[in-house]
């Protein structure tokens, strides 16, 4: 059985992340993120199913970010293998999404449609921790 995954994107999380073992549980997280102050429109997540590292942290990162105004966000995956953004060409340069007020910069990395970023998490979550396939990935423009 699956255990799901952790999210934080505030203060209060860092003491208690917010559990997320649904698709129900997503929507959540993402309606919160809509509805949040912009210091607060990325969440980290990170997957209970995979086998963390010797030192018991999470061997993987997994970021999401929505733009309530555009309806667009974004959402990043990094593990042993790279670090991946959704694939396409980006309408902008660069696009900032901000966790517990900390600036995350998106070089070149394409945004996509909020219905999508649910779709995503929903199977990261779902999937045990696995990067998601309802979507083309890129290695991360530096």
């Amino acid at each position: 059985m699956l255990r799901g995954a952790e999210a934080v994107f505030k203060e209060e999380h860092l003491e208690k992340p917010l559990p997320i073992d649904s698709a129900a549980a997503v929507d959540l997280l993402i309606d919160a993120l809509i509805a949040g102050h912009p210091g607060h429109n990325m969440a980290q997540v990170f997957s209970l199913d995979r086998k963390p590292l010797l030192s018991g942290d999470p061997d993987h990162e997994f970021l999401v970010g929505v733009d309530p105004e555009a309806q667009v966000g974004i959402v990043g995956f990094a593990d042993s293998e790279g670090s991946y953004v959704p694939s396409g060409v980006a309408e902008k340069e660069h696009v900032t999404y901000t966790l517990l007020t900390y600036p995350r910069e998106f070089l070149q990395s394409p945004e996509i449609p909020i219905d999508l970023v649910r779709q995503v998490v929903k199977e990261f979550v779902l999937s045990g921790g696995l990067r998601p396939t309802c979507i083309e990935w890129q290695e991360e423009p530096y």
